[in-house]
């Protein structure tokens, strides 16, 4: 790590996915373990993603994880019993229905020299509109700051995501839907929650996480959104994606340890 934390008591992980945990698309078996590692270890596991609310069905029924905050804090979901899962969502589901409409319609609608296409997994999400620039279509850096400033212009929240550009109306992100869970779920105050949580992301719609939450790590390919970010992380691991989030759980994973043998150490004394 670029530079080295102490991750102290913390028992809670707020992770992004993708790009985080996945590398180029893909979830590699080493991330995987280390994910179930620390879930073993006592660490509460909450991936904050802007992912669909599909994608966010599936990680909350298969992987080690406490809940899962989807569409960049439109909902959080958790499992209440082994195969029952309750979704909660920022306001009332038909509001978000209704602003979604209202969203695909103007994207529909821009009137640019190219034409934005819609992510795949748009038909599984519940609240907000995702267009891809990076995903399966390459926009270049001017096409994504084009539509990015006329749905801003229109009023709605635009954030972009390593894959995607992630419009929605409301006054949530990642952060405030984080410090919800923390409240509703984990029974926690903002300043204990900040005290017990580690929080790892790769890109710009992360900033709320990095700004709401100081012990914080970017993987390696954080470095190439820097310039236009505002808040960043405490500190950036050595590796990319996947297996920067190994590195971030290895050296979480150490202190746990040698915390303990100190421990042990001292009531044996």
């Amino acid at each position: 790590m670029s530079n080295p934390i102490e991750f102290g008591d913390a028992d809670i992980l707020f992770t992004d996915v993708d790009d985080t945990l996945t590398t180029d698309g893909q979830l590699l078996p080493e991330t995987y373990l280390a994910l179930c590692q620390l879930a073993a270890a006592g660490i509460r596991i909450i991936p904050v993603t802007g992912g669909c609310a599909g994608w966010c069905d599936q990680i909350i029924r298969t992987w080690p994880v406490t809940a899962v905050i989807g569409e960049g804090g439109a909902f959080y979901a958790e499992r209440t019993a082994p195969q029952t899962i309750r979704w909660h969502f920022w306001d009332d589901e038909a509001t978000h229905r209704r602003d979604q409409q209202n969203i695909l319609a103007a994207v529909a609608a821009l009137k640019l020299d190219f034409e934005p296409r819609l992510a795949t997994d748009q038909p599984f999400r519940f609240v907000d509109v995702a267009v891809d620039y990076n995903q399966q279509q390459a926009l270049t850096p001017a096409q994504v700051a084009s539509v990015h400033e006329a749905l801003v212009a229109q009023g709605f929240n635009v954030r972009q995501s390593s894959i995607h550009l992630n419009i929605w109306l409301g006054d949530f992100d990642k952060s405030t839907m984080a410090l919800r869970v923390g409240r509703e779920l984990l029974g926690l105050d903002h300043p204990e929650l900040q005290r017990r949580s580690v929080f790892i992301g790769d890109a710009p719609n992360d900033e709320s996480m990095f700004r709401n939450f100081p012990r914080s790590i970017g993987v390696a390919n954080i470095r190439k959104h820097l310039a236009v970010m505002t808040y960043r992380p405490q500190t950036i691991v050595s590796q990319r994606s996947g297996l920067g989030f190994v590195e971030m759980a290895d050296a979480w994973l150490q202190q746990r340890a040698g915390s303990a043998q100190g421990q042990a150490d001292t009531r044996l004394a």
